[in-house]
């Protein structure tokens, strides 16, 4: 099956082939590596990025399962195991390849190995961690600084290294703004940033993590081995907990007595930023909405004052920043109705914080595939805020049953796929005293989509479809 005789280098094989594995093997290769490929699936895409890496000698294999017996033929020749991040530290092959002496890592790690001598910081979190990122980005770049965006965000640390390795008129990174993953942090336990960010933590991914201390574990790991730690003071999680926590800076929305000894970073009664005494910038500068949000803007600004960028260059920075799509991202608005895109909203208490963020009375699309969480909270967030919820795909039943045991009981729809809610979401907005329409699925999108970005798409394009005719 594979011709290993014509090279006497070691063998580095990437497992996986979107994007992590792509620009992970696309770097190896450029470090004049030996460079094998296993994707599992087979698509249009992932024969497009077979031909670009076959043509720079890289062997791309495809439908070829992460099994040890398929591997085995190589291991006398591999070097090292590239992993997805979708695969489990814990799994078989995993095991097997390491008792047989293969080191086993992961792309990020591949990236930071190389690009370690440039400041880092790596952000985490159950949820924000994608906000904090973009804007921290944000703020830098526009203050003349060379930080990108990478990791779970979307853009893989390996694509940094490529461009940094291959500079070609590239400009030196400044920083590295990494949102980081529990998953990715399951495998990448040398990464040491000189700032590390931990935005909130609720239950996520216990199916992967099993239990909530092991998932706290992971991202206490990235903190730990951080030189600078902010921390987020109005996760009641993280409040709690914060005895076990490597000593750090602490924001918090609250102003109170205790807020202002604890914590670095809070609001004040006029809305005003303040760290340490000192009052920044009023609050209201930053459009996006809600309490979460502006734990968000506290994180990101006190990342930025470590980093040297003065007040007033923060707050001109702010004016021109735009979220990033499904987070909150108004789809449609006229006088009569406003429909928003959550579809980032993959938990219940991502959803909460949405859903609370709006002002009246809103119409509430939820569903997708179920996930741990406080959905008695959720529930009751709805019963206080929504006058219609409307469920669609693997959870819907459930997720009805969890409302009316916390007493909504009326004005619950259900239907078997996305698409076919969606006039009769917008029929019952018209009808009812409620102006927004919330697409805030409160699950992951498994059961239906690749992914959020999918799902948010589809959504987008059903409203388009009838409100944009």
């Amino acid at each position: 099956m594979f011709d290993i005789s014509t090279d006497l280098k070691k063998i580095y094989l990437v497992i996986g082939l979107g994007k992590s594995g792509y620009w992970a093997a696309k770097f190896l290769k450029s470090k004049r590596l030996r460079v094998f490929v296993f994707e599992e699936n087979n698509n249009d895409q992932l024969k497009i990025y077979k031909k670009e890496l076959e043509n720079l000698g890289i062997e791309v294999f495809l439908n070829m399962s992460f099994k040890f017996d398929l591997i085995s033929p190589l291991i006398k020749d591999l070097e090292c195991v590239i992993l997805s991040p979708a695969i489990h530290i814990q799994d078989q092959t995993v095991i097997k390849l390491q008792e047989a002496g293969i080191k086993v890592t992961g792309e990020i790690n591949i990236g930071w190995n190389y690009l370690k001598d440039i400041n880092w910081v790596g952000i985490t979190g159950t949820n924000g961690k994608t906000t904090v990122t973009h804007l921290l980005s944000h703020i830098l770049c526009q203050n003349n600084l060379n930080a990108p965006s990478a990791g779970n965000i979307g853009i893989p640390i390996c694509k940094y290294a490529y461009e940094q390795n291959n500079k070609n008129n590239n400009k030196d990174i400044d920083w590295i703004i990494a949102e980081i993953s529990s998953f990715q942090i399951e495998i990448a336990n040398k990464i040491k940033p000189k700032i590390g960010i931990w935005t909130t933590f609720t239950p996520d991914h216990l199916d992967r993590h099993k239990t909530l201390e092991n998932y706290f574990n992971l991202k206490n790991n990235l903190l730990r081995e951080s030189k600078i730690r902010i921390y987020n003071y109005d996760d009641k999680y993280l409040k709690k907990h914060a005895a076990k926590l490597a000593k750090g800076i602490w924001v918090s929305t609250e102003n109170n007595n205790k807020t202002k000894k604890f914590c670095n970073y809070w609001i004040d009664k006029n809305g005003y930023i303040v760290e340490k005494g000192e009052i920044l910038f009023k609050s209201s500068i930053f459009k996006l909405k809600g309490d979460h949000n502006i734990q968000n803007l506290l994180l990101a600004t006190a990342a930025a004052r470590i980093i040297g960028i003065e007040r007033e260059n923060i707050k001109e920075s702010l004016k021109n920043f735009k979220q990033l799509p499904h987070r909150f991202e108004p789809v449609f608005k006229s006088q009569n109705i406003l429909v928003i895109n959550d579809s980032k909203a993959t938990n219940f208490d991502s959803s909460i914080a949405g859903i609370k963020s709006l002002n009246g009375k809103q119409v509430l699309i939820a569903g997708g595939r179920i996930k741990n969480g406080d959905s008695d909270l959720w529930s009751k967030t709805i019963l206080d805020k929504c006058e219609g919820v409307f469920l669609y795909g693997e959870s819907a039943e459930l997720l009805k049953k969890i409302l009316k045991k916390n007493g909504f009981k009326e004005n619950i729809f259900i239907y078997k796929k996305l698409k076919d809610l969606i006039s009769d979401a917008l029929n019952f907005l018209e009808e009812n005293e409620s102006k927004v329409l919330l697409f805030s699925p409160s699950c992951s999108s498994f059961d239906q989509f690749r992914n959020y970005e999918e799902r948010g798409n589809s959504f987008k394009y059903y409203i388009n479809q009838k409100l944009k005719k």
